[in-house]
């Protein structure tokens, strides 16, 4: 089957931000995490207390990850020659990285958080493998300040996948050229987002929610996705400048005294300062993934780090110390899962974009209306 989208406009891909807002965003969450990993709780982190517990710097950054997904993958939909090569480009990107993951997870943290995986432990971990989960245990780092969870970050890796296959179910019935029809999906997502928030809806648990997911994050979740692909579709008529940076900023500051005005206003402003900080043409950090895009494995690997750590100290560390310690070896964790993994699995194009974006950088001079129209590399991976 075909994917049924407009033509792309092909351009070079060394004028945007992306890698850098992506390892950003990943190191940002290790930051965020060192509160709650680090003292058993997130009340102090900086943004909850900013926004009276709407947000952290965590939930933050897993929200722009959904965004700058909706954004990026729709670009690979378009530019796919079909449904068959969209996906298979999705799994070899999200599943040998997580697959790795889950192996060294049961075989060197599940010993040393003293775990008890669920039986049947195999059928057990290769289901919730599959289903991109974690594998199901109890006990873990029990004498930690934050005890139970080996990977809290892995949750959200099966909502992004099944967002690649609505992007694909859009692109392949047409529904990508009807983008008017999807702005409206979009704000009636957020709609829904705030009103399941004001009457406080329980959903889930049941087998439908096995499957797709809890209907409480889908909430959440959905109306950042679909803000990227929006804001996509939309690219040529958005308009990306410092005083509307500074308006949404605003906005999202006064939104913290509102009760959910974070819920109500953060997929419209956020999404607008991540593709604002993603093509401003002062911030040059075009060549981030030079030597390997390491967003993915930092994210994969950051929390079960930080707990290894905490289970050492054996008390409450500061959250900075924690921080300090954990983000060099997250680093190194994604650099062996870049190398060692990642990066046999993507096209050869974006593994040897490094030598293509410096050569470029330096060779071409390309407009910001130009750029942003641009996302070969980066929808591919």
């Amino acid at each position: 089957m075909t994917l049924d989208v407009k033509p792309k406009t092909e351009l070079p891909a060394t004028s945007n931000n992306f890698d850098a807002l992506r390892l950003g965003l990943a190191v940002l969450v290790i930051y965020s995490h060192s509160y709650a990993l680090g003292l058993g709780s997130e009340a102090t982190e900086p943004l909850y207390r900013l926004t009276r517990g709407q947000m952290s710097l965590g939930a933050l950054a897993v929200d722009l990850f959904f965004v700058l997904s909706g954004y990026l993958i729709t670009a690979s939909a378009e530019k796919s020659s079909s449904v068959g090569s969209y996906l298979k480009k999705r799994v070899r990107r999200i599943y040998p990285a997580f697959i790795v993951n889950a192996i060294l997870s049961v075989v060197i943290v599940v010993p040393l958080a003293h775990a008890v995986i669920a039986s049947p432990a195999w059928g057990n971990f290769a289901l919730q493998t599959l289903r991109l989960c974690e594998f199901e245990y109890s006990s873990a780092f029990s004498a930690n300040p934050f005890p139970g969870p080996i990977n809290g970050s892995l949750w959200s890796i099966q909502y992004e996948f099944w967002c690649y296959l609505g992007v694909a179910a859009l692109a392949s019935f047409g529904l990508l050229r009807r983008k008017w029809l999807l702005l409206a999906s979009f704000v009636a997502s957020v709609g829904v987002s705030v009103l399941w928030q004001v009457k406080g809806i329980v959903l889930g648990g049941k087998f439908l929610g096995q499957l797709l997911g809890s209907p409480q994050l889908w909430a959440r979740m959905l109306p950042l996705y679909l803000a990227g692909v929006v804001a996509y579709l939309f690219r040529d008529r958005i308009r990306l400048n410092a005083r509307g940076a500074v308006l949404a900023l605003i906005v999202l500051i006064g939104a913290s005294f509102v009760s959910l005005g974070w819920t109500l206003v953060f997929p419209a402003a956020g999404t607008y300062l991540a593709l604002y900080l993603a093509f401003a043409p002062w911030l040059r950090l075009h060549g981030a993934a030079r030597l390997g895009d390491f967003s993915y494995g930092t994210y994969l690997y950051a929390f079960p780090i930080a707990q290894i750590i905490m289970s050492r100290f054996g008390h409450e560390v500061p959250p900075w110390q924690l921080f300090v310690l954990a983000t060099p070896l997250t680093l190194l964790a994604a650099i062996a899962s870049w190398y060692g993994v990642e990066r046999w699995f993507v096209p050869r194009a974006r593994r040897n974009e490094a030598v293509r974006s410096s050569a470029g950088a330096q060779a071409v001079a390309v407009t910001r209306s130009s750029a942003r129209a641009v996302l070969e590399a980066r929808a591919d991976s």
